[in-house]
């Protein structure tokens, strides 16, 4: 008699596992956007993100060897906030561009 395959019940409902590792790093990072919002509460989003912007480019310089890896990490870093914001606007729901 043949078994039928089980599946789990993480990739049954189309969520994916998450490493011990990669939950501890996530949390860090929510816990530095947590004092990011602390220093600039009421700052332009706009500005917000240049300084993001330029603190994650001082970072990679450190980080990276070349040009090619840098590219790698700020590939790795657009994924990271793509999937950032696909989470914070859910597709349906679409609200009217603030004017």
């Amino acid at each position: 008699m043949a078994q039928a395959r089980r599946t789990s019940k993480a990739g049954a409902s189309g969520k994916k596992r998450v490493s011990a590792a990669a939950a501890r790093e996530v949390a860090h990072s929510e816990l530095i956007a947590r004092k990011l919002a602390k220093v600039a509460p009421d700052d332009d989003p706009a500005q917000v993100a240049g300084a993001i912007a330029i603190f994650a480019t001082e970072t990679i310089k450190r980080s990276a060897s070349n040009l090619a890896e840098a590219r790698a990490y700020l590939d790795g870093l657009r994924a990271g906030i793509d999937g950032l914001l696909k989470n914070a606007f859910p597709e349906g729901t679409d609200k009217e561009p603030k004017g």
